[in-house]
């Protein structure tokens, strides 16, 4: 019979605390698009601004910095220490949070958006690798279904807390509050998290390869077919789920007339619910049918993301706010079950020394296709459709973006064709010599 030391329990709560500062520091990144969102409707009665100036804003006018940081990021991290460049970004985010609350045309709020990107531009690849530095293998999975809910809360807070400081206290005053969250959260960060991994967390067959050019790291992805599938497919649906996400407490304030502050909350208990059950029935549900069996998996991720369509005509076509409320909680129970098993076929399917550059190249095409082009497209396509459906436009619009999702079956048909060929990914030792898995 074994007694734990109080070392080693003391080790444990370093980690839980280094993994739920993580995680606050993933929902961090995302607050600032989230409360933009929620606020949309004040900044347009404010300004006045088109929908697609609006569609522009939230899209590339805010993630574009996103991609084009990406891969620096990445290199920076590998050269000056993870959580050291981690901290530094999500000071300068926050920073640009405050900014925004200063500013008083179009061009300055994409400014200080787009450098506000440098944030989630560090917390996606840098986040995943501290996790995965800070725990073994074999307790990297919930480790990381963890770390992932980060996504969702700063999905929802802000917009429910956001939405309510802004209409009480004014949009400006909710940015420069959250700025003041993000600074707090990255200082704590870089001061109880190390950059070195844990002696636990890294074992012998995990050693990083040395020397590995960016260049060739990136030929050695695009030879791994299923994770250039597996990315495109999930491209596309986050075309369709970040557009329809940037818009849809404006289609609540517009079709149900709800207050800017109601719209936002209401969306956020909605998708706040749907999205942790999801996360959860994704993880049990993708774990009993994987197996090691990535042609299941996909197949298990093409049924989840099928179900969303006919639950987002729910809500788009809903005679009432209840139909809504019930039809968006299960669209979103659907579209967040995919997200582990994703995450994880993604992870298994490249080398650790390649794990940051595959999630900087993944966040890189997710924000040029999804974050960027989905919010812009709806708001072109609702300013076209308004003078024919007045007020209905924004739901027609973000119907047609919704449809671009259809594409995410098409990669994954072709993954799963040559899953079923193989049943194993071609070897990696092939492509990077002495890279273990």
């Amino acid at each position: 019979m074994t007694t734990e030391q109080p070392s080693d329990r003391r080790t444990k709560v370093q980690l839980l605390v280094a993994l739920g500062l993580l995680t606050v520091i993933n929902a961090m990144a995302a607050s600032g698009g989230t409360l933009l969102a929620a606020v949309l409707p004040l900044i347009k009665a404010e300004f006045g601004f088109s929908d697609s100036q609006l569609g522009l804003l939230t899209g590339y006018g805010s993630v574009l910095s996103m991609a084009l940081l990406a891969l620096p990021i990445s290199h920076w991290a590998a050269r000056y220490g993870t959580s050291q460049v981690l901290a530094l970004c999500m000071l300068v985010c926050g920073l640009a949070n405050a900014l925004t609350a200063g500013c008083s045309s179009l061009w300055q709020l994409i400014g200080v958006r787009l450098v506000a990107g440098t944030g989630p531009a560090a917390a996606w690849p840098l986040g995943q690798a501290l996790v995965s530095e800070l725990y073994p293998p074999q307790r990297r999975a919930g480790a990381m279904a963890t770390y992932t809910a980060g996504d969702f809360l700063g999905s929802t807070v802000p917009l429910v807390v956001g939405g309510w400081i802004a209409v009480n206290h004014g949009w400006r005053a909710a940015f420069m509050i959250f700025a003041g969250a993000i600074i707090v959260s990255a200082l704590l960060q870089r001061w109880l998290i190390p950059d070195r991994p844990t002696e636990a967390a890294t074992t012998d067959d995990e050693k990083p390869a040395a020397g590995l050019h960016w260049a060739d790291g990136l030929r050695a992805l695009w030879r791994v077919r299923s994770f250039v599938h597996i990315m495109l497919g999930f491209c596309w649906a986050s075309f369709a789920v970040s557009g329809l996400a940037k818009w849809m407490p404006s289609f609540y304030n517009r079709q149900f007339g709800l207050a800017p502050d109601e719209a936002a909350a209401f969306f956020g208990g909605a998708y706040a619910g749907g999205a942790l059950l999801g996360l959860l029935l994704g993880g049990i549900l993708g774990n009993k049918l994987g197996s090691g069996r990535q042609d299941r998996l996909l197949t298990f991720c093409m049924i989840t993301y099928l179900l969303t369509f006919p639950c987002i005509l729910g809500v788009l076509f809903a005679p009432n706010l209840q139909v809504a409320f019930a039809a968006h909680v299960m669209a979103t129970v659907f579209g967040a079950m995919p997200n582990g098993p994703v995450l994880s076929m993604l992870h298994t399917a490249v080398p650790r020394s390649l794990r940051v550059l595959g999630a900087s190249v993944f966040l890189l095409a997710l924000t040029l296709l999804g974050d960027g082009g989905g919010p812009l497209l709806i708001g072109l396509f609702s300013d076209l459709l308004q003078p024919s459906l007045g007020h209905e436009s924004l739901k027609y619009a973000m119907l047609i973006v919704k449809l671009f999702g259809v594409m995410l079956f098409v990669h994954l048909t072709l993954a799963w064709r040559g899953a079923r060929r193989t049943l194993s990914h071609p070897p990696i030792q092939e492509l990077i010599p002495g890279d273990a898995r």
